[in-house]
């Protein structure tokens, strides 16, 4: 009989403390383009920390589903059989999809698809949603060394401005919340999003989720994904 063996290792938890680490060290930099680059860090490791905290928790209620199945099989050994394959093929597929999973939607669209209620849809995640899909906005932008670019066109009035994608996301959920005082056209500084409190900002969103997801759970669901992050010390 062949047998497999699975090796695994989460590195998410990792991060927490290592920006935690960048956050004191930012403290005795001067250098503008250092500390900014910095914050580049602690805005890019946010996005990674959630998305692997994310994938954990996604997995184990996948597999809370597997232990449900296993539970409840037919007693005839044809039909046990012909399910077992089905749901086999089910739980690759939708464990393939977590681990592709990108961006707030493709995660959101996970946890309906296992529990039935959009990630969203929780009742302690909502208020951080919109922090949430800003942050993958800008993360997709930044990840990629993106610049930030904007062109007035000023032979009309009022005057057009033209601005689009993660940066300008970006700029209205942050000058919403008071983080930037100032649009990137009045600012025309690419360091306008690597502030301080715009890096301390979605490092604290971040850190929030984990929690808010597990008080918006219960029973079972709740167990499963409160023990797949509990290791990491995420909450």
């Amino acid at each position: 009989m062949t047998q497999y063996y699975i090796f695994s290792e989460t590195i998410w938890p990792s991060i927490r403390p290592a920006l935690e680490h960048v956050q004191k060290s930012r403290r005795s930099i001067a250098a503008p383009d250092i500390h900014a680059g910095m914050n580049f860090c602690i805005i890019l490791g946010s996005a990674c920390y959630l998305e692997g905290m994310l994938e954990a928790g996604l997995k184990a209620l996948l597999w809370l589903r597997r232990e449900v199945y296993n539970r409840t099989q037919s007693p005839n050994l044809e039909i046990r059989r012909s399910m077992n394959l089905w749901f086999t093929r089910m739980e690759n597929d939708l464990e393939s999809r977590i681990c592709s999973a990108v961006g707030a939607a493709g995660y959101d669209e996970m946890l309906e698809l296992l529990c039935g209620e959009p990630l969203k849809g929780l009742r302690k995640v909502a208020p951080l949603w919109e922090g949430i899909t800003v942050l993958f906005q800008l993360r997709n932008v930044l990840g990629h060394g993106r610049e930030v670019k904007a062109h007035q066109i000023v032979s009309v009035s009022p005057i057009e401005e033209v601005f689009r994608g993660g940066y300008r996301h970006a700029e209205n959920y942050l000058r919403k919340r008071k983080l930037i005082a100032r649009k990137f056209t009045e600012a025309h500084s690419d360091y306008l999003f690597l502030s301080d409190p715009v890096a301390d900002h979605f490092f604290d969103l971040v850190t929030q989720v984990p929690s808010a997801i597990s008080e918006s759970l219960a029973g079972k669901e709740k167990q499963a994904f409160d023990k797949a992050i509990l290791p990491g010390k995420a909450i």
